[in-house]
């Protein structure tokens, strides 16, 4: 019996990346940002009221905060995500090449980068959104006040990629990996279902099966 492992090639290929989640991420911040800036709009209206705690600085000041906010996030990408690129290099000199893959493939990695792109997104489409009104400036103080909110997101999940990265560098880590992705080689290649022997088929099938 043949098996058929086509569907596993794409669920892997799917989860080896850094685009995927990323992107899901973004399409979700745009969607929020939609939901923010139709409250802003009934807001500027005199439909709705803002609680006291909703940030209700000026145009001009929320230029400055939007801008100073967006930037700072996409200097901690560009600069912890190089680092970190740099760390797991000179790693992988000493535990092979599959210590990158292990970091594009972590979902640590690729929801910490998906939210991080997903605030720089959120900051830019609130910063383009302030304008003038029919009764002075448009200002979106819930959309702000979510970026704010985001960005105190962002420091947390940034001391925990730290964290997690620092972890999965180290050896156990590595030959953890390792000894999952040979179980679960094993696991597909093995007759499905298997009535012989509890701790699974003769080693002498086995071997052939993925000789062959």
């Amino acid at each position: 019996m043949r098996v058929d492992l086509r569907s596993d090639w794409r669920r892997e290929a799917l989860r080896t990346n850094l685009w995927l989640i990323p992107t899901l991420e973004v399409v979700g911040a745009v969607i929020l940002f939609w939901i923010t800036y139709s409250i802003d709009r009934r807001v500027y209206n005199g439909d709705l009221g803002l609680p006291f705690w909703v940030h209700n600085g000026t145009s001009d000041a929320s230029r400055q905060i939007l801008t100073a906010l967006a930037a700072a996030v996409i200097t901690v990408i560009g600069v912890v995500f190089s680092v970190i690129l740099v760390a797991l290099t000179l790693a992988s000199t000493q535990f092979g090449p599959r210590m990158l893959r292990n970091f594009m493939r972590d979902r640590g990695t690729q929801w910490t980068l998906g939210t991080f792109v997903g605030t720089f997104v959120y900051a830019i489409l609130a910063l383009i959104s302030i304008g003038p009104g029919s009764h002075g400036d448009f200002v979106p103080h819930v959309s702000i006040t979510m970026t704010l909110a985001l960005s105190v997101v962002d420091v947390g999940l940034l001391i925990f990629f730290i964290h997690h990265i620092a972890i999965q560098i180290q050896l156990p880590h590595v030959i953890a990996s390792i000894a999952g992705d040979v179980t679960k080689a094993i696991a597909a290649e093995s007759p499905l279902p298997f009535t012989g022997p509890a701790l699974g088929p003769p080693l002498e099938d086995l071997l052939a099966r993925m000789e062959g």
